[in-house]
């Protein structure tokens, strides 16, 4: 008896399968980057009836400029974010595979949402920035550290979010650990492969800002989880391999390659 948590984390540790772990990560960093870029600030810009003139993995630029689609691309995530959270809580836990997507899609907006806003707030500028600036005019310096506070107790929530429910689905933390370690490097790879396939003006700004996004607001899943779950002799939880979430897989990144990747450009 004295080895049996010592066993069931090695047989966890072997079952769950680093290939299907990539993939569901990398179809999520998908989801998210087009939440923000296209679902956002894409169909505010239609709405009010402007043309999209510019629509990257991490550029946007619209013929009509206006702070609600500023705003959009943001608010965007946090409401997809928030409804995966929320639909979390009701799918059950022989779902795994949809089970840590809907983890995945929650911690990846509000990881890009909480630092983009400490980091536009800095900088003075980006969506968050351009956003006070259109409604207040001049954004003082105590407004820009509350919204900058605000990011960061965003970016708080997300660690502490997606920490606990790895927990609930590996409750050793050197499993959750795992996971959380291959869900980074597979977003963050399949991030930066699909913007040096950019084709529009700014190569450089477009494949930093699509790091930065998804790659350097993640980061705290090099670090997480921290503490074992506190569920005792949980059942054990592991992602087969499933090619066709592989294929899936696949099939969506090479869209998204194929479109917000190489970029979209009109000349409207």
């Amino acid at each position: 008896m004295l080895f049996h948590p010592l066993l069931t984390m090695t047989l966890v540790e072997k079952r769950n399968d680093c290939l299907t772990t990539a993939s569901l990560s990398l179809v999520a960093s998908c989801l998210v980057t087009f939440d923000h870029e296209a679902l956002g600030h894409g169909s505010a810009c239609l709405l009010l009836h402007g043309h999209i003139r510019l629509l990257s993995s991490a550029l946007f630029r619209c013929s009509v400029p206006s702070g609600w689609i500023d705003c959009a691309g943001p608010a965007a995530n946090l409401v997809v974010g928030t409804l995966a959270l929320a639909l979390l809580r009701f799918v059950p836990r022989r779902l795994l595979y949809f089970r840590f997507l809907l983890i995945l899609i929650t911690g990846f907006s509000y990881f890009w949402e909480g630092g983009y806003a400490i980091r536009s707030m800095f900088r003075r500028d980006g969506d968050f920035y351009d956003f006070a600036h259109f409604l207040l005019g001049n954004v003082s310096a105590w407004q820009r550290w509350a919204a900058a506070g605000a990011g960061l107790a965003l970016f708080i929530l997300a660690a502490r979010l997606t920490s606990n429910a790895l927990l609930t689905l590996w409750p050793q933390a050197r499993v959750a650990r795992g996971v959380a370690r291959t869900t980074w490097m597979s977003a963050a790879g399949g991030a930066a492969m699909a913007a040096l396939f950019y084709a529009g003006p700014g190569w450089g700004n477009n494949l930093r800002d699509a790091v930065l996004e998804i790659a350097g607001a993640s980061f705290p899943l090099l670090l997480i989880p921290l503490r074992n779950g506190l569920i005792k002799d949980p059942p054990p939880s592991f992602l087969a391999g499933s090619p066709l979430v592989v294929v899936l897989s696949v099939v969506i990144y090479g869209i998204f390659v194929a479109t917000l990747g190489r970029g979209i450009e009109t000349l409207h």
